[in-house]
Parts: structure tokens; C-alpha cells; sequence
């Protein structure tokens, strides 16, 4: 039997060297200690995370609970479209918070063709999983 590393919220592996994540509301905790359980009964296993949430306030979480960055919000898409919306040329890039430039094009998830069309795309999805659909 091999255990995987934890996965947070987003599907993504937690190095277990991780000492910061983020909860639902956005809030940054220190991560104290990594646990795996393993239920020989019905073959169930899961991590989990001890945190410190405030100073002297620990609490233990499912690994899937958390966010190895902040989590979207309302407020962060607003304020990636205000920043689209302010910007004299090249709106998908400002909205990707990208320059626009050859090496930023590349590393860019709008990729360097269709930026528009991907971030429509991208927002869709991000109001979509805002609201709790598709999940």
C-alpha cells in the first residue's frame, strides 16, 4: 500500500513541508502538523491538518478543507475585472495580471492566441464555482 500526499480543496498535492495555508474564508493559518488515518475496517483513509487559526486557537481539519493559496471570492473576481476594465490595451493580459510580452504570453493561461475568448471563459467559470455549481 502507498499513501498519496494530502490533497487541498482545489485537488492540489500538500508538500507535507507546507507551514502556511488558507482557509474557506480566506484566512491564512500556520500548519502545524500533517496526519494520515487509515481505517482497516472499511478501508477508508484521509488526511488531515492540525492549525493554528489565531495564537492559542488550534483546530484540526480535513486536507481537502483547505487552499495552498487564497481562495477565490466575489471581491477577488471584482477585482480582477476592475483591473481588465482599467486598462488602455490588451484587457485579457491585465485580467490574467500578465504583461503583455513574449515570455508572458507563454507562462500566461490565456496562452498567446484567443486571450478574450479564454478569459470569458475563465470568468464563467470562476462565477460558476462561486455560486457552488458543478462541484
Amino acid at each position: 500500500m502507498s499513501v498519496e500526499l494530502p490533497i487541498d480543496a482545489e485537488g492540489r498535492e500538500i508538500p507535507l513541508d507546507t507551514s502556511g495555508l488558507f482557509i474557506a474564508d480566506g484566512t491564512k493559518v500556520q500548519a502545524l502538523r500533517f496526519e494520515y488515518m487509515y481505517h482497516i475496517s472499511d478501508a477508508h483513509d484521509a488526511w488531515f491538518v492540525y492549525i493554528e487559526r489565531t495564537p492559542g486557537e488550534h483546530m484540526t481539519l480535513h486536507a481537502c478543507d483547505v487552499h495552498l493559496t487564497p481562495p477565490d471570492s466575489w471581491e477577488k473576481l471584482l477585482e480582477d475585472l476592475d483591473e481588465a476594465g482599467d486598462a488602455r490595451y490588451y484587457e485579457a493580459c491585465a485580467y490574467f495580471h500578465r504583461d503583455k510580452d513574449e515570455d508572458g504570453c507563454i507562462s500566461c493561461p490565456g496562452g498567446e492566441d484567443s486571450c478574450a475568448r479564454i478569459a470569458m471563459r475563465d470568468i464563467a467559470d470562476r462565477i460558476r464555482k462561486l455560486r457552488g455549481e458543478g462541484e
